[in-house]
């Protein structure tokens, strides 16, 4: 099992980017494509911060209900 990250900052970006994902009626599976697809990893524990930020600004800013207008 992956260490979760050490960065003060990783549980608040994990709980906002779980709320996101739920606003958006995303699975977990879902979030898993979207990750390997653009950052080449299946967890958010293997992001670093900035990734995780840039994660969190994707699902703030999408409005469909499904990743990449599947």
């Amino acid at each position: 099992m992956t260490e979760k990250p050490t960065y003060p900052n990783f549980d608040n970006l994990v709980n906002q980017t779980d709320a996101e994902m739920q606003r958006l009626g995303w699975t977990e599976l879902q979030g898993r494509e979207h990750l390997m697809k653009y950052y080449g990893v299946r967890s958010r524990l293997l992001l670093t911060e900035e990734e995780l930020d840039n994660f969190l600004l994707y699902l703030q800013l999408t409005d469909s209900p499904t990743p990449n207008n599947q």
